[in-house]
């Protein structure tokens, strides 16, 4: 499981590079990000931490 703050890169879909989670879905199968001033939501399984 990922917590806020926590640097994690995609390991499926677009790489962007290191990205800061910044909130998780009610389920937490779903993790908010934000790179590059965007915020973005990917996947769960679909992050590792970096």
């Amino acid at each position: 499981m990922f917590a806020i703050d926590d640097v994690v890169v995609a390991t499926k879909g677009i790489d962007l590079g290191q990205m800061v989670v910044t909130g998780l879905s009610s389920g937490g199968y779903y993790v908010h990000v934000k790179v590059d001033g965007m915020s973005l939501t990917y996947p769960a399984r679909d992050l590792k931490k970096a």
